[in-house]
């Protein structure tokens, strides 16, 4: 069934990886100039060229969030959907890893000369949340599939 509380929790999952995708998620500042914007996607420098070298970032929010998409509508296989959304929770910690090598090995870009600093937007925390949520489906299929069975053994 399609209105139990995991489809919801997924359907908020999912919400907040695409919104993680549309938003800035830190900015590169020395002496409070920005120097460089980073999304998931490119990086953005002052005069306004786009630097697509975070692209994997953007291609493992994609890929999260798709599948949890699908996983929506694997209602009927709880199993599956169980394990899936454990994928998504392993999609959203290897963003995380990507996320801080690129914010390490960006600073290359940066001249050496200039000090600088990062600082993490609120949308880098927006997986974190997707992935709690994921923990909180896993949770709910799980206990589903201890009720199928406790009624199966009644019959």
């Amino acid at each position: 069934m399609i209105q139990r509380i995991q489809t919801v929790y997924m359907f908020l999952a999912v919400v907040f990886t695409v919104l993680c995708l549309c938003m800035q998620i830190g900015t590169f500042s020395a002496a409070d100039v920005s120097l460089l914007r980073e999304y998931n996607l490119w990086l953005t420098d002052p005069i306004g060229m786009h630097h697509f070298t975070p692209w994997p970032l953007f291609a493992v929010l994609v890929l999260s969030a798709s599948v949890g998409t699908c996983n929506i509508f694997l209602y009927t296989n709880r199993k599956m959907q169980a394990r899936i959304c454990s994928f998504n929770m392993l999609l959203i910690l290897g963003w995380y890893i990507l996320y801080a090598v690129f914010s390490q090995t960006l600073s290359s870009i940066i001249p050496d000369t200039v000090s600088f600093s990062f600082s993490p937007s609120i949308a880098a925390s927006f997986p974190c949340i997707a992935s709690i949520l994921y923990i909180m489906a896993r949770r709910a299929i799980i206990s589903d599939e201890k009720l199928v069975r406790a009624a199966d053994r009644i019959r």
